[in-house]
């Protein structure tokens, strides 16, 4: 079992998520017209519960402070974000099966259209989204050719999921002979899909002047090797005020128009300056560390996210992977006299030229005698597993661990640390994956 499942599913969000899929539901089982055929009728309501989990992942992508703290960070917005919206598209399937038999006298004019247009792009974004994990020769040509496209074209493509939501909920108004009968039923529907149009709206027109954007200047780039870039930034007039372990979207002028990516933060919260480290794995981040030079103008928004040590108990793991190391760089430039917690600080990179900011990590472990840092190269030491992490030192229900790096490492960790007895609510890692 995932480490953190307790932690997605028992959030006040969650939770709430849950019980109104589960109403909506219910509603539509309890108020049905008695003249609808039940085929037709399962397949309007998996249809209307579809639109709902639409809305639902168009109000989770308006990034809205109210919603992070309802989820327990940004991290599981985005994972349920993703699981509204993969079950909507799921059950699509079933509503045009079923809708469309028997047939109605709603189903004319343009209104089939709509729902054509919404089907074909909410299944296609969907298909583009998981196309990376399935790039295989078992897969179809176009699949294959999807998964090459950059994330940077994906997420471009991903604004007009909510012109496509549009585009059902209009069909659904249009077509559903339930609708016509039943008044309830029809303001239900329509308050669902106008509360996610309006949270597109917002998030497309509006939010930029609600969530707090700072202006900065790139004011220093270090590149330690090939594949990393370290940027200090100084700002034009007040710093965006964070906690350490927290995120911020950043966007840098120039070619490459203002794109707004999420990039934890390194530097501690009494800096001016606000220093992030970049790892070039896609197309915007590898342009990022060949091109990006002093001087370039940037805008953070944010902060964002719940990840902070101080929240979890005396005898805590710390285990960054690979670029995972910057939240907790944040974490150790804050240390200072009133840190009073047990730490084993676990840092694994694939070789010696991967680590950074070594010399940082020695000062902390010299200045603080109960911080322990431990640095695995895995070309030589092998990969890290729970019970080395543990070794015996800081074991049973009352040890925190904070993860941060690759998913399948930080998956693979919390299992581990769970088998070990230690409480999953107590294992915390942040897995924001837009896509």
């Amino acid at each position: 079992m995932n480490g953190l499942r307790p932690r997605q599913w028992l959030s006040p969000g969650a939770m709430l998520v849950t019980l109104i899929a589960i109403g909506n539901a219910a509603l539509w089982i309890v108020a049905r017209p008695a003249d609808q055929p039940t085929s037709r009728y399962a397949g309007e309501m998996c249809g209307a519960e579809a639109v709902l989990l639409f809305s639902i992942a168009l109000v989770l992508a308006t990034l809205l402070p109210a919603i992070e703290h309802a989820f327990s960070g940004l991290d599981l917005v985005a994972v349920w974000h993703r699981r509204a919206a993969a079950t909507g598209v799921v059950l699509l399937l079933p509503h045009v099966v079923f809708a469309t038999s028997p047939p109605d006298s709603y189903a004319t004019g343009f209104g089939p259209g709509l729902g054509d247009v919404a089907l074909f792009g909410l299944l296609l974004l969907s298909v583009w989204a998981l196309a990376p994990s399935l790039r295989t020769a078992r897969w179809p040509g176009p699949i294959r050719w999807l998964a090459r496209l950059s994330y940077e074209r994906w997420l471009t493509a991903h604004r007009f999921t909510g012109l496509f939501v549009i585009a059902a909920v209009a069909h659904g108004a249009f077509v559903d002979p339930a609708l016509h009968r039943s008044a309830l039923l029809r303001v239900s529907y329509l308050a669902v899909g106008g509360v996610g149009i309006a949270a597109y709206a917002y998030r497309e027109l509006f939010s930029r002047f609600v969530v707090p954007s700072y202006d900065y200047t790139v004011a220093e780039v270090r590149r330690p090797n090939d594949a990393t870039l370290e940027i200090s930034l100084e700002p034009v007039r007040d710093p965006l005020s964070f906690t350490s372990g927290q995120f911020v979207f950043l966007a840098f002028g120039g070619a490459s128009g203002w794109q707004r990516h999420p990039f934890s933060i390194a530097s501690a919260p009494t800096e001016r300056r606000l220093e992030v480290a970049v790892k070039a794995v896609g197309d915007y981040t590898r342009d990022l560390h060949d091109t990006l030079r002093p001087g370039t103008p940037a805008k953070a928004a944010g902060p964002f996210g719940g990840f902070d040590y101080r929240l979890g108990g005396h005898d805590q793991i710390w285990i960054a992977g690979g670029i995972g190391i910057t939240p907790f760089m944040s974490w150790v430039r804050g240390l200072d006299a009133t840190f009073d917690r047990q730490v084993d600080f676990y840092y694994s990179v694939a070789r010696d030229t991967d680590a950074l900011y070594l010399d940082e990590i020695d000062a902390a472990d010299a200045e603080h005698p109960t911080f322990r840092p431990h640095i695995v190269y895995t070309d030589r030491d092998g990969l890290l597993t729970a019970e080395r992490a543990a070794d015996g030192r800081l074991t049973g229900a009352d040890v925190w661990v904070y993860l941060c790096g690759p998913p399948q490492m930080t998956a693979t960790l919390a299992n581990g640390f769970h088998g070990l007895g230690i409480a999953p609510s107590h294992v915390r890692w942040e897995q924001f994956d837009i896509r």
